[in-house]
């Protein structure tokens, strides 16, 4: 048996999140990431089915520039390991052959077989893209379902401001989903980089229907997130962004730790503005003998 590690690209539009879906939502025809990824792998000649394990559990509809997953390969007697390439070349082809243009294995390597790919990761980069200057109907082709159509123009420093109130470690109660199965145990997280700045738009200079939009981009780093702590956050910057709330009402926020505190005139930011762009590891967990 020999694990590898395994950096996956994937657009989330019609995936049904990460985890594996229920047979009744497969019989229907839905996949998530994780169904994908392991259909491709049902290709090989193994000893055993492989179990892909996805670090970060993204929702329906949220992208991902670099999630990561283990995998268990369990060979045949006699049989060597597949070279990582190979592995890599194979998979990309079985997810072609099963007519998807979504999601790609970019990289693997074998590791440790007492590596995990979500409880060994020691950062998360969550990207949100938001374009402003039109509606989620009129946005263009190469923004609609991968960015935030907002109408308003954004005010970036007041939302700059805003986010700095986010950095350290707080309790996020107030931005935790209001579904009470999915609340952690522990809301105290610590944020690292909250990042507010003017973005580009795909191939702006070409495109006559973007030249009058302007991009905004949102980052965020920590070890973890609570569920929907990233879109909340967006959504709030966004209200702060167009002047429904101001900068100074961060702090209260956080303070009151409690969920019915959340505006009202914040609305949870969609999924499809959401990409997650890095999850990181330290080197030496990594390092296989």
């Amino acid at each position: 048996m020999v694990r590898y590690l395994l950096h996956v690209q994937y657009l989330g539009t019609h995936f049904r999140g990460v985890p594996k879906v229920t047979p009744v939502e497969r019989a229907a025809g839905h996949r998530a990431v994780e169904d994908v990824l392991m259909d491709a792998f049902s290709h090989f000649k193994l000893a055993e089915p492989v179990n892909v394990h996805v670090s970060s559990r993204t929702d329906a509809g949220v992208h991902a520039v670099c999630n990561t997953a283990h995998a268990d390969l369990i060979y045949q007697e006699g049989k060597g390991p597949y070279d990582p390439e190979d592995i890599l070349h194979s998979v990309n082809r079985n997810i072609r052959e099963m007519g998807r243009t979504d999601i790609r294995l970019m990289a693997c390597r074998p590791v440790p077989p007492t590596f995990h790919s979500q409880h060994r990761a020691q950062r998360r980069t969550y990207l949100y893209r938001i374009v402003s200057g039109c509606y989620h109907s009129t946005a263009p082709v190469t923004e609609f379902y991968r960015s935030w159509a907002v109408k308003e123009r954004l005010d970036v420093e007041a939302m700059q401001e805003a986010a700095n109130h986010f950095l350290g470690t707080h309790d996020f109660t107030t931005f935790r989903s209001t579904s009470p199965e999915t609340w952690p145990k522990n809301p105290v997280k610590t944020v690292k980089v909250a990042d507010v700045r003017r973005g580009a738009l795909f191939i702006k200079e070409h495109d006559p229907f973007c030249r009058d939009l302007e991009a905004v981009e949102l980052t965020f780093k920590s070890r973890s997130f609570i569920y929907r702590q990233v879109r909340r956050m967006t959504g709030l910057l966004v209200a702060i962004g167009k002047g429904q709330l101001q900068p100074s009402d961060v702090g209260p926020l956080l303070a009151a730790r409690k969920i019915a505190a959340f505006p009202k005139t914040a609305q949870v930011a969609p999924a499809w503005g959401l990409y997650l762009c890095n999850v990181e590891y330290n080197e030496k967990d990594l390092v296989y003998d």
